[in-house]
């Protein structure tokens, strides 16, 4: 073993401790949701005893929970590379796109650019707002996410296209696809650029300005290891003149009136409506803040490691079909059992002790593959599917 290998081999054995739930069982499913970190849960537990123990609307807890609201904010900055002015908190990333979507301003033969291979949580919005508006919604074929996207968009756009969004991973095959391609494509015609960073933030490193993008949505509970209910959203700072307000409340600007005036934050929080889950931001702010500890380049790196083990690993499984891409950066890895119904293939990895998703299409498997997955967990699938596949 190669001093490097075992550093990494001590680090990640770190990395693990503080994910108490990767003892109970394998599990490969981040692209679901991720282990949540111990930090994480010390955080909010300390907020539920604060909260309990004090008045929610003193003017001490108020000044506590601007403080959690602005560290949060600096975390997903932190993310992005970029500053806390560029970041709004969400419910979640599909919160975070429908801000996009509906903010563009889509009118009657107005036409937006998406892919054929998109999570419902970006498809559905982008849908509904185009029935809505009288606008056309494009699919481009980019295969398994290894087609010249730059090309497909730039054919599918017109004048009249307001907004390219697509994804960072695709969620089906995890394949990284070519963002900053299609924002090129995008931008000979004026349109904006959103991306959805569910399986990418927190597994793969983000280049928003190199990519000349102007948006990027993300949830906390997947890569990024948070809990539940959040998302946030990243805006360029020159976009958020296009992107109008079209869902908006108390938590949008200040010096609000009597009858109902307002001075709109001038950064990204104008994008913010409401009350914030406080114990939810204490949660995640531990999380990204124990990552980022970790180091952005060790999680990235280690996250396509682990992924890429665990493709050879797969791809020399008699009876298991290692599906497309042959390689990524990202952390998912797309794999079918011929004849048998990835349903039920999921089902009995589940009864083993391996946890994996199914996907209702084009009916495959995903594991998926974190910093801290080690070759234990890769051995015990494999191991799962050889006995599945040999009954």
């Amino acid at each position: 073993m190669s001093g490097d290998s075992a550093r990494w081999d001590a680090g990640r054995g770190a990395a693990r401790a503080r994910l108490p739930a990767l003892e109970a069982e394998v599990y490969l499913n981040t692209g679901g949701a991720g282990p949540l970190p111990d930090v994480a849960a010390r955080a909010m537990e300390e907020t539920v005893r604060s909260q309990l123990g004090r008045g929610r609307m003193s003017a001490a807890t108020v000044d506590l929970a601007r403080t959690r609201e602005a560290a949060l904010r600096q975390a997903v900055g932190g993310v992005m590379g970029r500053p806390s002015s560029e970041v709004a908190i969400t419910q979640s990333s599909t919160h975070a796109m429908n801000v996009i979507i509906w903010g563009a301003g889509l009118k009657r033969g107005d036409n937006v650019v998406t892919t054929g291979m998109e999570h419902p949580g970006l498809v559905v919005p982008l849908a509904i707002a185009c029935a809505r508006a009288g606008a056309r919604l494009r699919v481009v074929d980019v295969g398994a996410g290894d087609m010249p996207l730059e090309e497909a968009v730039a054919r599918t756009c017109t004048a009249r296209t307001r907004l390219v969004a697509l994804s960072h991973v695709s969620w089906m095959t995890g394949a990284v696809l070519d963002v900053a391609g299609a924002a090129r494509a995008a931008r000979a015609v004026g349109a904006l650029v959103l991306v959805d960073g569910a399986q990418g933030a927190g597994a793969c490193a983000i280049d928003p300005i190199g990519w000349d993008i102007d948006a990027y949505a993300m949830p906390a509970q997947k890569w990024l290891l948070g809990p539940e209910g959040l998302g946030a959203l990243w805006i360029r700072e020159e976009a958020m003149e296009r992107v109008a307000l079209t869902v908006s409340g108390y938590e949008t600007g200040e010096e609000h009136g009597w009858h109902g005036d307002l001075a709109v934050h001038p950064d990204a929080r104008r994008y913010e409506v409401s009350t914030f889950p406080e114990i939810l931001l204490a949660g995640w702010t531990a999380s990204i803040e124990w990552l980022q500890g970790l180091g952005w380049q060790r999680v990235h790196e280690g996250t396509a490691r682990a992924a890429a083990a665990c493709r050879e690993a797969l791809g020399q499984l008699p009876g298991v079909r290692l599906d497309p891409p042959a390689r990524s950066e990202s952390g998912l890895v797309a794999f079918s059992v011929p004849g048998q119904p990835a349903e039920h293939v999921a089902a009995g990895l589940a009864a083993r002790g391996v946890i994996v998703r199914w996907l209702p299409e084009p009916g495959g498997l995903r594991a998926s593959c974190g910093f801290f997955t080690n070759a234990g967990d890769i051995e015990r699938l494999t191991e799962g599917l050889a006995e599945l596949t040999a009954c």
